[in-house]
């Protein structure tokens, strides 16, 4: 509304100043720390060749992991946007759930499933007997690729799925009348139209892969195989050198800068219309073909999964056991209280980070709709250009300043670090549904005399209730698996579910892993099911 911009702009500004507060306070702290001396540590940051080989190494498995991952949906994507079939609703909601899964559960499922010993090789072994040679996979740049083509995948299906059902399909149909084929209608007519979805599933999967750290850190399990993230953890927690750590934060901050920025000038696109293709009922061969291709999704995206809650009960040699669990449930000698500690801190901090990122998104989100619909998303976005282990680094430095020290403060910092890394999901899954409103809906509440505050509350924000309930399902889903900052900014004094699942898979105690993998993945389950069905929407027309 022209007439209120001061009014959402006041709105928006506590929101802003938090969120540039949380961000620029730990990144003022890295740039203190790589400029120290005359800047020494960044100059010889600089001047390193290793630094290159990390930054080759870094662009080449987040640049091969996004085309992989983005080839082998289109296929998927191509079938599911054209056709209905039983089932279909199912596999979307699977790939969905993807989005709330933890990386570090990933990490754990590769390491039971495809492990040397672990459930792929015992299987194969018992079936193929002396024929077989074992299948390694792990601690290779193949398992690396592989894992985040597995978390990104359904990523990648969802966007492509999701934009090429908004394309109408009457210049296909003109093409076939005109006699072309399949495959000459796809390169000539859709892929075109389809190629902004494309290329921003490949930018945002290549960007996530970029920042990748626990699957690089375990499943890499080699120093060859060190990305930016990897290595500035490194400096920090085995080298003790928080100088090049910093120094090589501030350098990968500005390698992303300019990738993200390329990446922002490579998908501006003219908006798509509003409009979803009728989906064909799938007949004869083409049941076949969607029968085929569910089970490939099911078999490359179960398996590692469902190790974990078969490990959770059943030792290597597939004896029942309820060891982990006893440990957990404080009866055995193991991880009692440091399991229940870690349980219920994660849901404390990601409780506390859900409710602030909806306070603090929801004005941001409103504000973008109304206001500037290009300045305060970019605003907000501003930390993903600094990676989750640069941001733990900025906020453990700013512990090191603190003279006391406590588990509530540490509890605390972690806490302001998840709510950094959280803030831009929840304005873009809020901004949407704020875009969406009409502008009759409120010009009507300012008829009958509402202020534009009575507006929001009574007309506004029930109509944003949906989009508010995910938002905060996904940002407490985020916050509880988050790993990658805790890990560098911890220290040790605050253990979440995913930093015990960490140093549980680095100690071999796989079953114990498994048991809190388990907890975190039925958490991970019961918050997709409250954002996508809890409660009522409401529709907006």
């Amino acid at each position: 509304m022209p007439g209120n911009r001061g009014y959402c702009i006041r709105h928006a500004l506590p929101g802003i100043a938090v969120l540039t507060i949380l961000f620029l306070i730990p990144l003022a702290a890295t740039f203190s720390y790589a400029f120290r001396d005359e800047a020494k540590a960044l100059i010889g940051i600089i001047r390193d060749g290793y630094t290159y080989r990390l930054l080759s190494f870094t662009l080449t498995q987040s640049l091969l992991s996004a085309l992989i991952a983005v080839a082998a949906a289109l296929p998927f994507a191509a079938f599911f946007a054209r056709y209905s079939f039983p089932g279909r609703k199912a596999v979307m909601t699977l790939s969905a759930l993807s989005f709330t899964i933890p990386t570090i559960l990933v990490v754990l499922g590769f390491v039971i499933w495809y492990g040397n010993n672990g459930i792929l090789n015992t299987l194969l072994m018992k079936f193929l007997h002396r024929d077989y040679t074992m299948l390694r996979v792990l601690y290779s740049f193949k398992a690396i690729i592989l894992a985040h083509v597995y978390l990104n995948f359904p990523v990648a299906f969802l966007l492509i799925t999701e934009a090429w059902m908004g394309l109408p399909d009457t210049a296909e149909n003109a093409a076939y009348t005109l006699g072309a084929s399949r495959m000459k209608a796809f390169l000539s007519v859709t892929l075109p139209r389809l190629r902004g979805g494309i290329a921003s599933a490949f930018i945002l999967i290549f960007l996530f892969c970029f920042s990748s750290f626990s699957i690089i850190l375990v499943l890499g399990g080699n120093p060859a195989y060190s990305t930016f993230e990897t290595e500035i953890y490194r400096k920090v927690h085995i080298s003790v050198d928080r100088e090049g750590a910093a120094a090589l934060s501030v350098f990968a901050l500005c390698v992303t800068a300019i990738l993200m920025a390329a990446a922002g000038l490579g998908v501006r696109q003219k908006r798509a219309e509003r409009h979803r293709r009728t989906l064909r009922k799938a007949e004869g061969g083409k049941i076949a073909e969607a029968i085929i291709m569910m089970l490939l999704m099911l078999l490359f995206l179960l398996p590692p999964i469902l190790s974990i809650l078969y490990r959770a009960f059943f030792t290597k040699d597939g004896a029942f056991t309820l060891r982990a669990w006893d440990d957990i449930a404080g009866k055995g000698f193991g991880m009692a209280s440091t399991a229940l500690e870690g349980i219920m801190c994660s849901f404390a901090i990601a409780a506390a980070v859900s409710i602030l990122s909806i306070i603090i998104g929801l004005r941001i989100a409103e504000a973008s709709a109304k206001c500037s619909p290009r300045l305060l998303p970019a605003i907000s976005s501003l930390p993903m250009a600094a990676g989750s282990v640069t941001l733990g680094l900025g906020f453990s430095f700013i512990s090191a300043l603190i003279p006391v020290k406590s588990d509530l403060i540490s509890c605390i910092l972690v806490a302001a670090a998840h709510l950094v890394i959280v803030l831009p999901f929840s304005v873009r899954t809020m901004t949407p549904g704020a875009r969406a409103i009409p502008e009759r809906i409120t010009q009507a509440a300012y008829t009958l005399g509402a202020s534009a505050g009575k507006a929001r509350r009574k007309a506004e924000l029930p109509l944003l209730a949906p989009y508010i309930r995910k938002a905060a399902a996904f940002s407490f889903a985020l916050s509880l698996g988050e790993v990658n900052a805790t890990l560098t900014l911890s220290d040790g004094r605050i253990s979440t579910i995913p930093v015990l699942i960490y140093r549980m898979i680095s100690s071999y105690n796989y079953q114990g892993a498994a048991a809190l993998g388990t907890i975190l993945l039925a958490m991970a389950l019961i918050i997709f099911a409250i954002g996508e069905y809890g409660g009522k929407d409401n529709g907006i027309s």
